[in-house]
C-alpha cells in the first residue's frame, strides 16, 4: 500500500518493521496457522522482540505511542502477512487503549509495564452465546462481591486469544445492581485463575488461528485490585479502536490478495501464447476493479483514523462504520476476484488466495456487523440519532 501522505520517521520506521516481520515471518507462518488453527505463538514473540505489543502504550509508561493512523497501518501490515495476528493483535491493543481510559494511576504503570516491558498479552473475553449487535445489547455474565472480592459466573464465546493471554479483559454485571448501566463491572483476570476452563469450540471457516473458543467462568473470585474503572464507566467510553482496527485488518487481507493478483497476471504465461496474462484484456479489467475498489476502502481508512480523536461523535461513528464496511467488503471482494483470475489454481491450498477469501468472510459478520454499520450510516445520513452499540 502507498504510504500516507505527512509521516513522519518514526512512523515510516514502525510501519517498514510491520511491513518486514509480515513478509518475512508471519506469511510463511500463515498457512500451518491456518491449518492447525493454533494460536500464532511465534508471531507473536516476534511481536514481543521487537516492541510490536506496547505499540498502544503511552510513552510515559515505556510504550511506541502510536497514534491512530500509526496503529491502523502497522495493523494492516501485520495482517497481510497473517491475518489472524493482526486481527488478534488488535484485540490486545485495544484493550490497552480501554485501560488508558479507565484503569487508575497504579494500574496503569503496572499492566503498562507488563505490556510494553516483558510482552505480556491481553485479551478481549465480552462476547456471550445468546447475544448480538444486531440489537440493544445484553450481558449475561453475573458478578458478586463476596468476603473482599468479586466472584464471577458466566458464559463467553468468540473469546480471541484464549489460548495465548496473559490477561483476560472481561465484564458482568453486579447482581445487586437495577440496570446495565449502574452495574457493567470491567476486570482484568489472570489467566492462571482457578475457576477458568476453555472449551475448543473454535473449529471455522476462517480466521482459524485467533483461538476464539469459548470460556467459562465458575466461581471464579478475583480481587477487587483487579476491577479496572468504576462500574458502567466503560459506557461512556471511546471503543472506536475496535472499528478502525477491523477496518485496517480486512483492507491487509484484500491488499494481500490484490498483490497476489497482480504479481499472477505479470508473470503467469500460458501455451500457446506465451505471453504474460496481464496482456488479456479482461485480465486489466478486473486488476482495475480491484484496485479502484482497494483504493476507496485506504481513503475511509485514512478518513477514519484521523475522524478517532474528533470530538464530533457523529462524524466520528459515520467515519468508522463507512470505513469498517468498506474495508470488510473489499476483503471479500477482492479475494473473490484475485481467484477468478488465477482460474482454477485459485481454490489450491499451494496459493494463498482461499485462505485469504475465507478469512475475510469473517469481515462483514464481525461486530458492528456490516449490516448494522449501514444502518448506523442510513440514519445518520437521514439526520436521526444512531450509535453503533445500543446497552438494554
Amino acid at each position: 500500500m502507498d504510504a500516507a501522505p505527512g509521516l513522519n520517521a518514526e512512523q515510516r520506521r514502525l510501519i517498514e518493521l510491520a511491513a518486514r516481520l509480515a513478509k518475512e515471518r508471519f506469511a510463511p507462518r500463515a498457512a500451518q496457522v491456518d491449518a492447525t488453527a493454533v494460536f500464532p505463538f511465534e508471531n507473536y514473540e516476534d511481536l514481543r522482540r521487537h516492541g510490536l505489543l506496547g505499540l498502544t502504550v503511552p510513552r510515559e509508561y515505556g510504550g511506541l505511542g502510536a497514534d491512530s493512523l500509526t496503529y491502523s497501518l502497522v495493523l494492516h501490515e501485520i495482517s497481510k502477512g497473517c491475518a489472524a495476528t493482526g486481527l488478534t493483535f488488535n484485540m490486545h491493543s485495544a484493550i490497552l487503549a480501554f485501560l488508558d481510559q479507565l484503569a487508575t494511576p497504579d494500574q496503569k504503570a503496572r499492566y503498562f509495564r507488563e505490556a510494553a516491558g516483558e510482552g505480556k498479552v491481553f485479551a478481549s473475553i465480552t462476547s456471550e452465546p445468546g447475544s448480538s449487535f444486531r440489537d440493544k445489547f445484553s450481558v449475561g455474565t453475573g458478578i458478586k462481591r463476596l468476603d473482599g472480592r468479586y466472584v464471577i459466573n458466566g458464559t463467553k464465546h468468540f473469546c480471541s486469544l484464549s489460548t495465548g493471554a496473559d490477561y483476560y479483559f472481561t465484564w458482568g454485571v453486579l447482581e445487586e445492581a437495577a440496570d446495565i448501566r449502574e452495574g457493567l463491572l470491567t476486570l482484568l483476570v489472570p489467566r492462571d485463575t482457578p475457576g477458568i476452563t476453555i472449551e475448543e469450540t473454535w473449529d471455522t471457516l476462517g480466521m482459524r488461528g485467533t483461538a476464539s473458543h469459548t470460556m467459562h467462568y465458575r466461581d471464579c473470585a478475583v480481587p477487587i485490585s483487579q476491577v479496572v474503572g468504576e462500574p458502567g464507566a466503560i459506557l461512556g467510553k471511546d471503543m472506536s479502536i475496535w472499528s478502525l482496527g477491523y477496518t485496517a485488518v480486512y483492507l491487509g487481507i484484500a491488499e494481500a490478495a490484490y498483490d497476489f493478483a497482480v504479481n499472477f497476471a505479470r508473470t503467469q504465461k500460458f501455451r500457446p501464447a506465451m505471453t504474460p496474462v496481464m496482456e488479456h484484456p479482461q485480465v486489466q479489467r478486473t486488476i482495475g476493479e480491484m484496485n479502484t475498489i482497494l483504493e476507496s476502502a485506504r481513503q475511509l481508512l485514512y478518513e477514519a483514523a484521523r475522524m478517532r480523536g474528533a470530538e464530533d461523535r457523529r462524524a466520528k461513528t459515520l467515519a468508522m462504520n463507512r470505513a469498517k464496511y468498506a474495508a470488510s467488503e473489499a476483503g471479500v471482494a477482492i479475494s473473490q476476484l484475485a481467484l477468478r483470475l488465477c482460474g482454477g489454481r485459485g481454490i489450491l491450498k499451494a496459493f494463498p488466495l482461499e485462505r485469504h477469501l475465507r478469512d475475510a468472510m469473517a469481515g462483514p459478520v464481525m461486530p458492528p456487523s456490516n449490516d448494522r454499520c449501514l444502518e448506523t450510516i442510513g440514519k445518520l445520513a437521514l439526520g436521526m440519532e444512531a450509535a453503533t452499540l445500543e446497552f438494554s
